[in-house]
């Protein structure tokens, strides 16, 4: 294991866009996970309320309610670890090193797993950052601290590794069917951003057909944690993390493992 992700490091470590994607989506998680105090007391300063309550009472950092509103707002910064891995895997086409590794002797399914390992090194480190912040977050903001509270929705974490390493592998699968980082960007952004939401749209509008809506794979992944807000103007959530929904997405990363795999073994490698 720690072979292969050193190889993955040394593919990646002096390459000027991985470092500059990595800084930019660490950044940008830290501002969105830490700035939120500061937005609701700017909105509160700019006479902002929410049926008649002041944005600065609201519990935002508490326990429990810090893990799914985190994870929830990471959730939308995925896309730049998608770009990270689409550079990594088309990489290999561009500059023919997965011709070099098979020829000197990594087998089809240690590539897999090499890229594997990468991709769960990300999301592994995306969850600690986020468990820090939110305790940290919690312990500054929560009137009291009670451990029932503290571990009370600490499910969101696992369900937001599960998120990543789906929503990963699906790049991967993208940038092994089209070989090149701009397309396959272009894909996933198309496709993710406008597509699947305008065809999951027209369905509900449609059919309001809720169980085919939640097949499709950015949903499926996006489904996993919801939007957890409403709470705060009393509104009813989902403040669980459904086990359907936990299932979908367990099965697309096993599905997309799985043609990764074949797309890898079978496939020319030129």
């Amino acid at each position: 294991m720690w072979k292969l992700l050193q190889i993955e490091w040394l593919k990646l470590k002096n390459y000027k866009t991985f470092n500059r994607l990595a800084i930019v989506y660490f950044i940008l998680l830290l501002l969105i996970l830490s700035s939120v105090k500061l937005l609701l007391s700017w909105m509160q300063s700019s006479g902002v309320e929410f049926q008649g309550i002041s944005p600065s009472i609201i519990p935002f950092y508490d326990f429990p309610d810090v893990w799914q509103n985190l994870t929830y707002l990471a959730s939308y910064l995925k896309f730049f670890l998608g770009f990270i891995v689409i550079i990594s895997v088309t990489n290999e086409y561009s500059f023919r090193t997965i011709r070099q590794n098979i020829i000197d002797g990594m087998s089809p399914q240690s590539f897999l797993w090499s890229k594997q390992f990468m991709i769960f090194t990300f999301s592994l480190v995306n969850v600690v950052v986020l468990f820090l912040s939110g305790t940290l977050m919690g312990l500054l903001h929560s009137p009291s601290f009670e451990p029932h509270l503290f571990f009370t929705g600490m499910d969101f974490l696992l369900a937001h590794f599960l998120e990543l390493i789906t929503f990963l592998n699906l790049c991967m699968l993208l940038s092994l069917l089209l070989k090149k980082s701009g397309f396959a960007i272009i894909a996933l952004c198309f496709y993710g951003l406008i597509l699947e939401p305008a065809l999951v749209g027209f369905l509900n509008y449609k059919f309001d057909d809720h169980w085919l809506i939640s097949l499709f794979p950015i949903h499926a992944v996006n489904n996993l944690i919801e939007i957890p807000f409403q709470r705060y103007v009393f509104m009813e959530i989902q403040n669980y993390v459904a086990l359907g929904s936990f299932l979908i997405a367990l099965g697309w990363y096993f599905l997309s493992l799985f043609f990764n795999y074949l797309l890898i073994a079978k496939r020319d490698i030129a």
